[in-house]
């Protein structure tokens, strides 16, 4: 019975740690992209080159909703609108409050 509870707990823990790492690899990724798209921004780089494009192609989506807000297509930095650097923000931001969370004592 005690072997049963065991590995029961241990898978447990086993999927917790995979949701956790998957969720923090989709985090990862999405600030990458979106870093990476303010600074092709920033720096102006032309979108006929295929890289830029493609940064551009893939990060499109992620802003899309902050484009609706008014005044969003206002550049700001170089080529950098207040939709690109809202949704680097709030990308950067979002794990803050996870950070002030106090670890449980057992």
């Amino acid at each position: 019975m005690h072997a049963l509870r065991s590995s029961r707990r241990s898978a447990r823990v086993a999927r917790s740690q995979l949701a956790t790492r998957l969720g923090l690899a989709l985090y990862a990724g999405l600030t990458t992209v979106v870093a990476m798209r303010c600074l092709v921004l920033f720096f102006s780089l032309p979108a006929s080159v295929s890289s830029v494009s493609t940064i551009l192609a893939i990060s499109d989506p992620i802003v899309l909703p902050f484009r609706l807000l008014p005044v969003a297509e206002r550049a700001v930095l170089g080529s950098a609108t207040l939709a690109d650097l809202t949704a680097a923000l709030i990308l950067l931001a979002l794990p803050l409050p996870f950070l002030g969370r106090r670890p449980q004592t057992s």
